[in-house]
């Protein structure tokens, strides 16, 4: 029988903790090369907002003085995006604040709920955009194609350095960012050669179809990334940790007779955190339970990028009263 540890316990043995090993602690504080990556996040996101919003205002101009429906479409729906950067840049930095008695987790899910409006906004200014771009397709108005040309040239431009900026991050909040400078930066490239024809060619009505041609793109991947947001939102289980390879390595382990209540979630995309009941032999002594505990902490870090456990041991043959959320791991 393993001696008792002095943490305090449920009806299972339970105990909250972290471990030696665990470099963060309980109160979830980070280290400075942490909060170095959170600056920098905060950092992209705020330079994609300047551009982004300065590039809008340009858009905005341009497509009045060349009548294109698709930049002028454009326009507004960066000026949308604009807001979405903004509450991103904001929701970003909030996510970096540490832990408190309110939210034991931290802050950072506030990017995730960022990236849920991003989307949000996105989705709802690319039906606006198809909406009344349908009935210039078949109702065309005269653009001027060679101010189009130039602007597509400084939109490819301006929305491929946003998108560098951004593709040096990981978060969530950054991916779904990233995908609104792909989407302008893919549409940019087909207004270029939309007025390229449109300069030899009188086919005005090219404009309006290559407006609803984008929004219908950006639309289809904002639902698809929103879908992954809201599997965040609902705690599913990341996808690499979703065929059970986490409790079958543990069960691999000298001392370890069972493992069950796994239990894996994500807090943002990045960091994921996992719990879960281990039944060890009566015989483990306390020291070697010790060294088991830290053996499958560092061990479910470095083979499953898992930033958190939390592990309640059990004796072989003692009951335990938690309700059984995932029969299969029983």
């Amino acid at each position: 029988m393993a001696p008792h540890d002095g943490h305090s316990h449920d009806n299972c043995g339970h105990h909250h903790d972290h471990g030696k090993d665990h470099k963060h602690g309980h109160g979830h504080s980070h280290s400075h090369g942490h909060h170095h990556h959170h600056h920098a996040v905060t950092g992209r996101v705020g330079i994609a907002f300047a551009l982004n919003l300065s590039f809008a205002v340009i858009e905005l101009v341009g497509g009045f003085l060349t009548n294109s429906m698709a930049i002028l479409s454009d326009a507004l729906h960066d000026f949308g995006d604009s807001v979405a950067l903004g509450m991103a840049w904001w929701l970003e930095k909030k996510s970096h604040q540490k832990s408190d008695a309110f939210y034991t987790y931290g802050y950072r899910r506030f990017s995730v709920m960022s990236a849920f409006f991003t989307g949000l906004i996105l989705a709802c200014g690319s039906v606006w955009i198809i909406a009344t771009s349908i009935p210039r397709i078949f109702d065309p108005e005269p653009v001027k194609a060679s101010g189009m040309l130039g602007l597509a040239v400084f939109g490819i431009a301006v929305n491929g350095l946003a998108f560098w900026r951004l593709s040096k991050g990981s978060s969530l909040n950054e991916k779904m960012l990233s995908w609104h400078f792909i989407e302008d930066l893919t549409g940019w490239i087909l207004v270029l050669i939309g007025a390229g024809v449109m300069m030899i060619a009188d086919l005005p009505w090219i404009d309006p179809l290559m407006a609803v041609m984008l929004s219908g793109w950006v639309l289809w991947n904002v639902v698809r990334h929103l879908k992954q947001t809201l599997a965040v939102f609902l705690q599913a289980s990341p996808g690499h940790l979703q065929t059970g390879e986490a409790p079958a390595w543990m069960k691999t382990l000298e001392g370890v007779e069972d493992v069950h209540h796994t239990h894996v979630w994500t807090l943002d995309g990045e960091a994921h955190i996992l719990t879960t009941h281990v039944v060890i032999a009566s015989s483990m002594t306390w020291a070697k339970t010790e060294a088991l505990k830290i053996q499958i902490k560092k061990g479910l870090r470095e083979k499953f990028q898992i930033a958190e456990v939390t592990i309640e041991f059990e004796q072989a043959g003692e009951p335990c009263f938690d309700p059984d959320h995932n029969p299969s791991q029983a």
